[in-house]
């Protein structure tokens, strides 16, 4: 009698076992499969952040402000809704004080460009211009810009992972 109630005690014990690493198996698993899903969604936001990194979809100044420089058509502004929104839900505190930082420099670079008559006719800025504001904005814009790049970079652990 004592070798069954052994038995039964040892077979309640196997089963348990298996359910309870059943269970941490398939927990993992889900953990896992959620952490990949909003690694690639933050991943995606990172990379649509950098690729609208402009004017177009950056509030640098109030659309009242002469020399506005942002959103000008209602599908610009969808954009810039868009990717806020997604900024906001995906992207860290950090990413979104570096872009904030990072579109304002932008604008900043436009005001000087546009004040100072820098811009060429099709609206690009000619190389060499030596104007001490142009240069220190300039260097502002890339300074931010490269920190945000830097930020989203280590956040999506890029580098890392490219070592391989």
């Amino acid at each position: 009698m004592e070798q069954l109630i052994a038995v039964v005690i040892g077979g309640v014990i196997a089963l348990g076992g298996g359910a309870l690493t059943a269970w941490l198996t398939a927990k993992h698993q889900k953990n896992a499969a959620r952490e990949k899903d909003l690694w690639d969604r933050r991943a995606a936001v990172y990379l649509d952040l950098l690729l609208h990194l402009s004017g177009t979809v950056s509030f640098a100044t109030d659309p009242i402000v002469p020399s506005y420089y942002g959103p000008q058509t209602p599908e610009q502004h969808q954009l810039r809704r868009d990717l806020a929104a997604r900024v906001t839900l995906f992207g860290s505190p950090k990413v979104r004080e570096l872009w904030e930082d990072a579109t304002k420099a932008i604008g900043d670079l436009h005001y000087v460009c546009a004040e100072g008559g820098f811009y060429t006719r099709d609206g690009a800025i000619p190389p060499g211009i030596t104007d001490p504001a142009f240069l220190r904005y300039k260097a502002a814009q890339e300074k931010t810009e490269q920190e945000l790049i830097k930020q989203l970079r280590h956040e999506i652990d890029i580098d890392k992972h490219l070592k391989g």
